[in-house]
């Protein structure tokens, strides 16, 4: 009971209906003991009925507002969908996180900070550690249909792979069919498309590889 009176030391700060529902009364939603969606107010979540959240940590939404501010943040499970916590996620305030028709999602503890979009319609997978700077796009399909000079297909959704200790700078972009590496760092703004080695970091528009790079989760004011 420690733990869930620390999750709600915040008092007013949680929506107290959406964390009884979501943690008690949705069938939608399969914890683990002491795993806990925790919905800072003006959450909004939209979860159809044959999707299914299964949460192995913590599942904070709309983290980090200022005092009084009516910032939202956006969850929302299609027809089929499934996301898999593996790790304590935090989806700041404005972020969007999105799972589509019969898509998979496995994330584990990450930060996804405001403005941030994540969009799953087929497979996606992210590590432990990782880091999603601001306003940064991470989707696994373009969601329109480009079709060649027979009329078929050609840009079908591609599973995207994001590994441990991932930081992904301001307003990068990850596209289909991407494979990053642990211990990798994305500069700002870049456009990333296809492999990224192990510990490299990966600059320009389109992402080029820049250099070998060994990277800490400890912020410079940590004590």
């Amino acid at each position: 009971m420690g733990k869930l009176q620390r999750l709600l030391s915040v008092g007013m700060a949680v929506s107290i209906c959406k964390f009884i529902y979501y943690n008690f009364l949705c069938s939608r939603v399969v914890r683990d003991k002491g795993c806990y969606i925790v919905p800072y107010r003006h959450t909004r979540i939209e979860l159809n009925r044959s999707a299914r959240i299964i949460l192995k940590a913590h599942l904070l939404l709309n983290k980090n507002k200022y005092p009084h501010s009516r910032a939202e943040c956006y969850l929302r499970l299609r027809k089929g969908a499934e996301m898999v916590v593996n790790g304590e996620v935090s989806l700041f305030y404005s972020a969007t996180l999105e799972v589509h028709n019969n898509g998979k999602l496995s994330i584990g503890s990450c930060s996804i900070n405001s403005g941030a979009v994540i969009i799953c319609a087929y497979k996606m997978s992210i590590g432990n550690g990782c880091l999603i700077a601001r306003h940064c796009m991470i989707s696994d399909s373009d969601h329109h249909q480009v079709l060649n000079d027979d009329g078929d297909i050609s840009n079908y959704p591609r599973e995207v792979i994001i590994g441990d200790n991932v930081w992904l700078g301001i307003k990068s972009t990850v596209m289909r069919g991407t494979k990053i590496k642990s211990g990798s760092v994305v500069g700002a703004n870049a456009l990333v498309m296809g492999r990224i080695k192990e510990k490299t970091l990966v600059m320009n528009e389109p992402a080029r590889e820049f250099s070998k790079i060994n990277w800490s989760l400890k912020g410079f004011n940590d004590d």
